[in-house]
């Protein structure tokens, strides 16, 4: 026997609720990366458990994100550390040689250009697939993260360069609207940027992953 059928209000409310429910988890998971992130140092490994409970929530209907958070940062941000100092030490040297550039004649200003914009354009999509790549496997290890975003960013430049005009978009938004920084700063273009489709996520790892 199966039970009454739900009245329209109910449907309604329980319709609104997963509305609620939908920004509530990514300001909760907003709130996570921010206190995880605080040191700096700890950024990445934030950024890595941020994608991991995105993906436990949206693919395996999770609903304890913070939970999920916080047992992926304590598991991975240690294993994360060389890549935050590899990425806090590229942005200080593309920041430093921009400096420096910057004060030199025409010519000049133009070949630095050349060549530090798109070294920052590649760093950036690089480090953006890592998240990606350790939210699918993050258990693989610091090595694999690497090759396999290094492998995923030559097969796919155009969703990359996709991938960083959405970060520029989304920065010059919270730059006129700073009270979105708390609630969904990071959270919601870590989602978009995690929104390809999971059969498409796995055919390109198997792909990318498969022995020769």
């Amino acid at each position: 026997m199966t039970g009454p059928a739900p009245t329209p209000s109910a449907a309604l409310s329980t319709r609104a609720l997963r509305w609620l429910e939908f920004p509530a988890h990514l300001a909760v998971l907003n709130l996570c990366w921010l206190a995880a992130a605080l040191p700096v140092v700890t950024s990445y490994g934030a950024g890595i458990a941020l994608q991991v409970a995105l993906r436990a929530w949206r693919e395996e209907g999770e609903s304890r994100v913070a939970a999920v958070f916080f047992r992926e940062f304590r598991a991975r941000v240690r294993g994360s550390l060389p890549l935050a100092a590899a990425g806090l030490g590229t942005v200080a040297g593309l920041w430093l040689s921009a400096s420096f550039w910057l004060g030199a004649p025409g010519p000049l200003l133009a070949a630095a250009t050349a060549v530090l914009l798109p070294l920052a354009v590649v760093t950036a999509a690089v480090h953006l697939t890592v998240f990606e790549v350790a939210a699918r496997s993050p258990g693989a290890g610091t090595g694999r993260w690497v090759r396999e975003a290094l492998l995923l960013s030559a097969a796919r430049p155009a969703r990359c360069l996709g991938a960083l005009l959405l970060c520029a978009t989304w920065a010059a938004l919270l730059w006129r609207l700073p009270q979105l920084v708390p609630l969904w700063g990071v959270s919601v273009p870590a989602l978009a940027l995690g929104a390809v489709p999971a059969r498409r996520r796995a055919d390109a790892a198997g792909t990318l992953s498969a022995p020769s």
